[in-house]
């Protein structure tokens, strides 16, 4: 259950909120009270999103912006800020998923600018508020792939990786300044990402399972969150495995298909 009395009345900003994870942490934190921004590159999807979470009352505003483009999600983030107030939570959600095998290089490129730029431009844009009111939380999604190298998905784990470590920089450099840093690591979560033989072979959330432990985790404070345990523990067993047992081993597994 999200606790309705810390994010009554907040201002909360989500990138990549018109799908998936995003979405679903959209829909908890505004029935938890939160005024909520949703910025979203697709106007068509981000005015169904703000339609099926409006349904249910709540203040919400959307901004269109590619979190790729820094200048256009700046000017997302001030006009969201205008219409309700100074973001006090922002929620990095905006990711990809391509195929990297065989390994292409402007592959990897895409899914690192809107992974890890996308993610930075966002915190980028509602820092400097957050630091001359000294308070503030960012909560950026990553993924359990941070610890491996899944197959075919050179171009995601690398990301991933990226993020935590991104964020665990930010965290020391913002040490003292009333602004929290939480990296969210989720296993597989139930978008449209994740195939039907990923289905049965893994441990799968829904996205408002999800949802509901990122805002868990960014309410309490939280340093880093990886979850669900089962897939944490085979990815942290899989990580202590000589390399090349390892690669033998993933080499027979099934990569994340294209969507």
């Amino acid at each position: 259950m999200v606790s309705q009395t810390f994010w009554q009345g907040k201002v909360v900003i989500v990138s990549g909120g018109s799908s998936g994870i995003g979405l679903a942490a959209a829909r908890a934190a505004v029935r938890a009270g939160a005024r909520l921004g949703l910025i979203a590159r697709g106007v068509s999807r981000l005015e169904e999103a703000a339609a099926e979470i409006g349904a249910g009352g709540g203040e919400l505003v959307t901004a269109a912006a590619d979190v790729c483009d820094r200048e256009a999600t700046r000017r997302a983030v001030a006009s969201i800020e205008e219409a309700i107030g100074p973001c006090e939570v922002a929620i990095a959600s905006a990711g990809i998923y391509r195929l990297a095998r065989p390994l292409r290089a402007a592959v990897i490129e895409e899914v690192l600018q809107t992974n890890v730029v996308g993610t930075a431009s966002l915190f980028e844009a509602v820092l400097p508020g957050m630091r001359q009111r000294r308070r503030g939380r960012l909560c950026g999604i990553a993924s359990i792939a941070a610890l491996i190298g899944l197959p075919g998905g050179a171009a995601y784990s690398a990301s991933k990786a990226a993020v935590v470590a991104m964020l665990e920089s930010l965290r020391v450099d913002l040490c003292g300044s009333g602004i929290t840093v939480t990296t969210v690591c989720p296993g597989f979560v139930d978008t449209p990402m994740v195939t039907d033989a990923e289905r049965r072979r893994w441990d799968i959330l829904t996205a408002d399972e999800a949802a509901a432990e990122i805002l868990r985790a960014i309410r309490r404070g939280r340093a880093e969150r990886w979850f669900p345990f089962s897939t944490w523990l085979t990815a942290a067993v899989a990580r202590a495995l000589p390399r090349g047992l390892y690669a033998s081993i993933a080499a027979g597994m099934l990569p994340l298909e294209e969507t």
